[in-house]
């Protein structure tokens, strides 16, 4: 059926019968180098909070983190849920910790990350709540919807869910990407998705029909090193890395951003630990560096990646433990989508001329 039809196709509420997938990984974004306008996309503000997917399988609910983590009982203040999805029903989104402004706050969701006592836990609901922000749903009533086309799935979620208290479901902006950005800046945010409309769901993997066109650049990176600090301060900084398949490549010293509190909070998490050898020839080797598995993930803005693949002006901004070492690619870079570049003709004399 067209898109610009009147007419709407008829969803008869059957009982579904096949039982929803214990997991199914995230699609992910490639980046892009800048912001573009295109007819065949829709523009999503990028929120910058923990991935996560939320399903009801009979009267159970769960929410699973990205990678693969039950977060389920951490988050009691989305138990609504189980009452506003239909059985059978999978929807993806992220967590996050709103400010004032309704802006993510990364530092008060770390908060709730870390606590883990039952208490603490319903403290954190009750101080720092969570907004979980529904942008795509993969299953309704048992019936995947893997398959079809981004527009006719956001279609599907208006119809399955609402935003109400904790749950926020966000409208996007189709072809003006430009001034989307433009205005994600303004309000100070990460920055922007681009999400072909015509695109299914691709589970796993980064995929060009999603772009991220962030306003300062960040990603995540696994731990590799640390250099314990001098006097009262107990870090000097991280050496991180990204993964590429094979191996972890150091790509850069991060040495600011952390406060006392983070800083004691990262050597509590790297200090027990296995140690690990520094690559020969590495360049950050030496009896300063502590060398340690790659179990722990941080978030990191700069300014640039440089000619040798090194960060330019790393600034940790936190924690990521919903984020696997093995997560920590380097992101494929789309200077611009090719269905939307300009065609140019160019006509040739023909030759020799007479």
């Amino acid at each position: 059926m067209a898109r610009g039809s009147s007419a709407k196709a008829v969803e008869l509420d059957l009982p579904f019968t096949s039982a929803l997938p214990d997991r199914i990984r995230p699609m992910l974004p490639m980046l892009a180098a800048e912001p573009f306008d295109s007819p065949a996309h829709c523009f999503e503000v990028a929120w910058d909070g923990v991935r996560a997917m939320a399903s009801l399988s009979g009267d159970r609910l769960r929410l699973i983190g990205r990678s693969g983590q039950d977060l389920t009982a951490a988050y009691p203040e989305l138990e609504r849920l189980s009452l506003l999805l239909p059985p059978g029903t999978m929807v993806d989104g992220e967590l996050i910790v709103a400010d004032r402004e309704g802006r993510p706050d990364l530092a008060a969701l770390q908060e709730r990350q870390q606590a883990q006592d039952p208490y603490d836990i319903a403290a954190g609901a009750r101080t720092h709540p969570v907004t979980y922000v529904v942008y795509d749903i993969l299953f309704r009533r048992g019936r995947s919807l893997l398959p079809d086309p981004l527009h006719r799935r956001r279609e599907t979620l208006k119809d399955t869910l609402g935003s109400t208290g904790s749950i926020y479901v966000p409208g996007a902006l189709e072809a003006e990407g430009i001034a989307f950005f433009e205005a994600a800046q303004e309000k100070g945010l990460q920055g922007i998705v681009a999400k072909r409309l015509d695109s299914p769901y691709t589970p796993g993997r980064p995929h060009q029909a999603w772009l991220l066109i962030q306003a300062v650049r960040q990603a995540d990176f696994a731990v590799l090193a640390f250099t314990p600090g001098r006097g009262d301060h107990p870090l000097q900084g991280l050496i991180v890395g990204s993964y590429d398949g094979n191996g972890y490549r150091p790509v850069g010293r991060v040495s600011g951003g952390y406060d006392l509190r983070a800083a004691l909070r990262l050597r509590r998490l790297l200090d027990p630990l296995p140690r690990a050898s520094a690559s020969p020839g590495e360049r950050w080797a030496g009896d300063e560096v502590c060398w340690v598995e790659p179990r722990v993930v941080v978030s990191v803005k700069f300014s640039e990646w440089d000619q040798t693949g090194q960060l330019r002006f790393p600034i940790y901004c936190g924690l990521k433990p919903d984020v696997s070492p093995n997560e920590c690619v380097r992101l494929p870079m789309v200077e611009r989508p090719p269905a939307d570049r300009p065609r140019v003709a160019i006509e040739l004399p023909t030759l020799p001329l007479q």
